[in-house]
């Protein structure tokens, strides 16, 4: 019964996704229905991959595997002589003919050649990845087959992978002209653009892991990749809302026709800017390794730049993402102003009395309990419980012209005198890589006689940010401290390893309890940048001294 059922499941799943690829330009593509809201059609055909290789012969005469490649009138290499391009001048799947240099060429396919070399050059040449697998000459030769076809609006393109093994070769199918209804933020030549740096990258992928389990990997990459390709576009941004609206859910949640796959292209981002570029580069080679895209194999990518691993990044993932829009502040995602809000739940409460919160999380999914402290003196106290699971909590500390952010180890923390700043934010995140619905609760009781005279603030550094310090992604790093009482003489240095003075700045009088940031843009005394390492940081404040570290890296 249990195989019936599988079998039965199988064929649902591939005779709705033959009915997709049929409406994707194979049956009617003009067909006056309202446009579908897909992106890429590749999930589609993965999924429709899976299930049919589990199908018996019978069924597999759906033919939806071994359909055909497009056949074309015409076909020409281009420049570089990576890849061959089909196209036709007649007929439904015709390119607009329009031929201002009068080369025998259409307008349209001599741009598609041109950026077609660009994104070789790019992703392979400059970023390091393999070249797409070889079909062996299926198209006409051995050079990477593009067709260009009537898609109706339904999808931007497609990598169609040539056979269901984990690793395979494949051909794309992008649009013929990008101008149907359809089409709607990115349309025309700059949709052209996009489309051919998302899927050409699918055709990579394809060489490393071809797996279904991988999708959401699959698409986050390749629509981090067109933001690489063409930063001024931002086709990406679309997409965003439908992952920071539900921040509880698992990275690796959502199926092939889900939005959220695409908004997790921001994880990308995440990683590109917070550690390296290369990072989404390695953890591709390591599911080439392993064959599979479970989570815990982008920890051990991770662990080679983070010692704590995914579960660290994910909370430092989700504190980033806090910071977007109109919270935006330097030092976090370049573009972060143009993202939507993360949601919070905000917690009202009143003096003396507990205030308790609980909610779930998905392996990987954060929340945001949010505190207004509205110039009202005294504190608060935090309490967290979780019976299950690996958390990570930062406590967010925004003034109007500072933040802190303060990783969380200790089940409870406590805020003195919070009327120095704007709002307080308790960002929770699971650490866990698989499961769902991990349970927490927190308690919050607001103090108003928790000022300095019951508990003072020590004098020390919180975390700089960003740290690591990125020259060349980053402009500047933000150097932050706490002072217990006011000081009449201040002063930061910046020392080498080796003990080398390399920078310093009196800051003169400072107040007490206020966050006080100082920003350095990574030049020495002399105005050049130094060199990657490890540095120390020497706060003085009348008599006291507090020590810190920070890591330069020179990309």
């Amino acid at each position: 019964m249990k195989g019936f059922c599988a079998q039965r499941t199988g064929i649902a799943v591939v005779s709705k996704l033959l009915v997709v690829l049929l409406s994707l330009g194979t049956v009617d593509s003009h067909a006056e229905s309202a446009p579908t809201a897909l992106r890429c059609g590749t999930p589609y055909l993965l999924q429709a991959m899976s299930a049919a290789s589990e199908l018996s012969t019978e069924h597999q005469r759906l033919k939806l595997v071994q359909r055909r490649r497009p056949s074309t009138q015409h076909s020409l290499l281009t420049p570089s002589g990576h890849f061959r391009v089909h196209y036709d001048t007649e007929g439904s799947d015709a390119v607009d003919p329009t031929d201002d240099d009068a080369n025998g060429i259409p307008d349209y396919i001599d741009l598609a050649a041109t950026v077609l070399d660009s994104t070789w050059e790019l992703e392979v040449e400059q970023l390091g990845y393999n070249p797409p697998p070889s079909d062996n000459g299926l198209g006409g030769g051995e050079e990477y087959d593009v067709y260009f076809v009537e898609l109706g609006g339904e999808v931007y393109g497609w990598a169609y992978p040539g056979s269901s093994n984990a690793v395979t070769h494949s051909h794309l199918e992008i649009d013929n002209n990008f101008t149907d209804r359809g089409y709607r933020q990115t349309r025309g030549l700059d949709a052209l653009r996009v489309t051919i740096a998302h899927e050409f990258h699918h055709a990579i992928q394809f060489g490393y892991y071809a797996g279904a389990d991988g999708c959401w990997w699959q698409e986050s990459t390749a629509t981090w990749m067109e933001e690489v390709a063409y930063p001024h576009i931002d086709d990406y941004l679309q997409y965003l809302p439908h992952f920071l609206d539900e921040p509880y859910r698992a990275l690796n949640s959502g199926a092939c026709d889900s939005h959220h796959i695409y908004g997790s292209a921001i994880f990308s981002h995440f990683l590109d800017q917070h550690y390296s570029r290369d990072i989404n580069r390695l953890i591709w080679e390591e599911l080439a390794e392993r064959q599979s895209a479970n989570l815990d194999h982008f920890d051990r990518v991770i662990r080679r730049v983070e010692p704590g691993g995914l579960g660290v990044a994910i909370g430092e993932f989700a504190v980033w993402n806090y910071f977007t829009g109109r919270r935006h502040r330097r030092g976090f995602y370049a573009e972060g102003d143009k993202y939507p809000l993360v949601p919070t739940h905000d917690i009202a409460v009143a003096a003396k009395a507990v205030v308790r919160d609980s909610s779930r999380l998905d392996a990987t999914g954060s929340s945001y309990l949010r505190l207004a402290p509205q110039l009202r003196p005294g504190g608060v106290t935090l309490a967290f419980e979780a019976s299950l699971g690996a958390w990570r909590r930062h406590l967010l500390l925004i003034a109007p012209d500072s933040i802190a952010v303060r990783p969380v180890a200790e089940p409870t923390v406590r805020v003195v005198d919070w009327d120095q700043y704007e709002e307080i934010v308790l960002v929770i995140s699971s650490a866990e890589d698989h499961g769902v619905a991990y349970s927490y609760q927190v308690s919050v009781e607001f103090d108003p006689d928790l000022t300095d005279a019951r508990a003072a603030l020590a004098t020390l550094f919180e975390p700089s940010y960003p740290n690591p310090f990125r020259l060349g992604q980053h402009r500047q790093t933000h150097l932050v401290f706490d002072l217990a009482a006011p000081s009449t003489q201040t002063r930061l240095s910046i020392f080498s390893t080796n003990g080398d003075l390399v920078w310093w700045k009196d800051l003169g009088p400072r107040a007490a309890r206020e966050n006080h940031v100082v920003p350095w843009d990574g030049r020495n005394a002399t105005g050049k940048f130094v060199a990657s390492g490890i540095y120390h940081l020497l706060l003085e404040a009348d008599g006291q001294t507090a020590l810190h570290r920070l890591a330069v890296v020179r990309d």
